[in-house]
């Protein structure tokens, strides 16, 4: 996957000189550490300082938020035929750890941060969930400095871009729903319904249903195979399939 770096680095430049920036990257490690030199030094009154310094911990709460509004907004507007449960799984794949880890590598978020130096030994710099940590602290950082829209450039120059063609790598309904029936001496149809054209976008419209007569759905998507997982999307949610027992 290749980043356009540069403007990248120009979005994560245009507020380092801010207060905020640094507290994206300060970790509770340094904080301890600095919390601690600072008294044996006697430099300042840490308890009664009017601006006490903070760790990335509440910056990060704020980012988890604005990084789940600004996915469901992406999925919404670009997938807005998917059924409920394939935004939601999408959406649990753009924000993962594993995800927001390697964004932060890849984007080199990992320099900025301040550790203790027992963190530091630990290469704190490289684990997963500092660096997801980060993402989303920096996201809110960001939001904070420079609002919504440069937000949404960050994201599309990162974790939109990351995401494009692994929408369909998440779920294959159409299988699951032939091993299902298959189980059940039973047999899965798919056919062309019509072909809709929505502005300069065609749509196809699947429809499915199986040779007992116990299930009949449709689905719409920008080619046939996409349409299918829809309508077989349709069938499990209806019927319930793989859902565990409480």
């Amino acid at each position: 996957m290749t980043y356009q770096l540069k403007k990248i680095k120009k979005i994560i430049e245009s507020i380092k000189h801010t207060e905020r920036f640094q507290q994206a990257f300060r970790h509770t490690s340094y904080l301890n550490e600095l919390k601690l030199m600072r008294k044996n030094n006697a430099e300042l009154d840490w308890e009664n300082d009017d601006q006490p310094l903070s760790s990335y911990e509440t910056l990060e709460f704020l980012g988890d938020s604005v990084l789940n509004f600004y996915a469901s907004l992406f999925i919404y507007q670009q997938f807005p035929n998917y059924a409920e449960g394939q935004m939601s799984k999408l959406k649990q794949l753009m924000v993962q750890e594993s995800t927001l880890a390697h964004l932060s590598r890849e984007i080199g978020l990992g320099k900025y941060l301040q550790l203790g130096t027992g963190e530091r030994k630990n290469q704190g710099s490289d684990k997963e969930s500092i660096l997801a940590d980060v993402f989303e602290s920096f996201t809110a950082a960001l939001y904070l400095e420079k609002g919504g829209k440069t937000v949404q450039r960050f994201l599309n120059l990162t974790i939109f871009t990351w995401v494009v063609g692994k929408e369909n790598m998440i779920w294959d309904y159409k299988s699951q729903l032939q091993e299902y029936c298959q189980a059940r001496k039973n047999r899965v149809i798919y056919r062309l319904k019509r072909v809709l054209r929505v502005g300069n976008q065609q749509l196809f419209v699947m429809e499915v249903n199986d040779v007992l007569g116990t299930f009949r759905e449709s689905g719409r998507g920008r080619n046939k195979k996409e349409a299918e997982q829809q309508a077989a999307a349709k069938v499990i949610e209806k019927l319930g399939i793989g859902e565990k027992e409480n």
